[in-house]
């Protein structure tokens, strides 16, 4: 019988084997190190570019400077938008050259305040006056001064001011008063944050002020009413456009109900001109003399929207533009919609910077909004120097409004350095987080409004 023999291995150098086995080793670690270093480096590419960004849009200026793409962008003579820019609205002409006219609404308000509040500690001497209650916003958070309650406290009543221009309205023909955020509770009027509501009006022919009776002109402010609260309407008569006759008829108005008339202070009083001269208007003075300055920030607002509706016709000649058919974009471009916000470059007293803060740019948003209702994102920005136009990411710099944001939508606010009273240090601190690399932030166009350097008029 024959035996099947074991076939013998093919015979072997054990030396060479361990060898081979030792450099296939080492070669493996090597591999393994390169890519654990590839690896490495670009995870902290990308955390350094995310920590990177989320400081400069947050807090201004990185101890690391961004890197910014090359910005190539369309700079227009203003005199292609002469109608534009030459635009007044009847509020404005009406207005002019009248003390507080030129200032923003916060800052006309805080002068108010001041005044008011001294009318009030005449009509009662023997009274305790304090500074409110600051309190918690709805979210927990501390409020900021002015989101405070109510305005001052007289012995134990609270009392809350609220000031209005007398404007014209276009659409209505009439003149009228509105007073915003009026946090009144009807079912409960103990529980309201004040007990006491006082009205400022500001007009041409002076200041006058009310103790408004809580009804009114009170009007119910749609699906804001629960967070912004109520609005209260005065209205001259429809058709007037005399300032002075619809001022009288809208004083007698309040005069024949319920409301008070507390005092009346000149737009030459003295006092008046100390509290303008005491508080600094930062904004207001590098303003000063621009185009469109003069205007409220509503009416400056359709200004821009037009502005740049005409510069994105420039930058689109092959395209047509259109009017919206819908409240959720403003124009469309071929089948683009395009929407259009603006924002005036401004100095924050209380946080010590200059920033730039859009409103209610109503984005995707889970269990409110299911999907952005335009294309494009334009944004016009105001500034001592000129109109800068961007189209935004949808991302960059996008802020909640708390629980505004379910009806009013997001924000996107930028900030110049802290500390650094500079605009021009300022703005380019902002322009440089836009233009950086790390957003898709994109510079459309400028618009000079001062004359630049080597600026000879034409187009560049």
């Amino acid at each position: 019988m024959l035996a099947l023999s074991r076939i013998e291995p093919w015979p072997t150098n054990n030396n060479n084997n361990n060898k081979n086995n030792n450099n296939r080793r080492t070669a493996h670690s090597v591999i393994r190190l390169q890519i654990y270093k590839v690896v490495s480096l670009l995870t902290a590419c990308f955390l350094f570019r995310t920590g990177l960004v989320l400081q400069w849009a947050a807090f201004g200026p990185a101890s690391v400077s961004l890197q910014v793409h090359p910005v190539a962008f369309k700079v227009f003579a203003p005199s292609r938008f002469k109608e534009i820019l030459d635009y007044r609205t009847v509020t404005a002409k009406t207005y002019q050259g009248l003390p507080l006219a030129d200032l923003s609404s916060g800052s006309r308000f805080f002068i108010l305040e001041s005044l008011v509040k001294g009318l009030d500690k005449q009509l009662h001497p023997g009274s305790v006056f304090q500074d409110p209650e600051i309190g918690q916003c709805v979210d927990g958070r501390i409020r900021c001064r002015t989101n405070s309650q109510n305005s001052w406290q007289r012995d134990s009543t609270r009392v809350q001011l609220k000031s209005a221009q007398m404007t014209w309205h276009k659409a209505n023909r009439y003149w009228r008063f509105q007073f915003h955020n009026v946090k009144l509770k009807k079912e409960d009027a103990a529980a309201s944050e004040f007990d006491e509501l006082q009205l400022a009006l500001y007009t041409p022919h002076g200041i006058f002020v009310y103790r408004h009776d809580l009804k009114h002109g009170l009007s119910a402010n749609g699906l804001n009413t629960d967070i912004s609260g109520s609005v209260i309407n005065v209205y001259g008569p429809t058709g007037e456009t005399n300032s002075s006759k619809a001022l009288d008829a809208i004083l007698q108005k309040l005069d024949s109900s319920v409301c008070q008339r507390l005092g009346y202070t000149s737009l030459e009083d003295e006092l008046l001109s100390e509290l303008v001269a005491v508080r600094p208007q930062t904004t207001w003075q590098v303003y000063k003399g621009l185009p469109l300055a003069d205007l409220s920030s509503a009416a400056r607002g359709d200004r821009f929207e037009a502005f740049v509706r005409a510069v994105d016709s420039l930058l689109h000649p092959a395209c047509i533009i259109k009017d919206a058919d819908s409240d959720a974009f403003d124009w469309l471009r071929g089948g683009a919609r395009i929407k259009c916000k603006s924002a005036q470059l401004c100095w924050s007293r209380s946080g010590q910077y200059w920033h730039i803060y859009f409103f209610n740019i109503k984005l995707q948003a889970f269990g409110i909004r299911d999907m952005v209702t335009f294309d494009e994102q334009l944004l016009a920005l105001y500034t001592p120097r000129g109109l800068f136009i961007y189209k935004h990411d949808l991302e960059f710099a996008v802020l909640t409004q708390g629980v505004r944001t379910a009806t009013r939508g997001h924000a996107v606010r930028i900030y110049g350095p802290k500390g650094e009273e500079n605009w021009q240090v300022a703005l380019k601190t902002i322009m440089t987080k836009l233009d950086a690399e790390s957003n898709g932030c994109k510079r459309l166009a400028f618009v000079p409004l001062r004359r630049l350097k080597g600026w000879d008029g034409g187009d560049e």
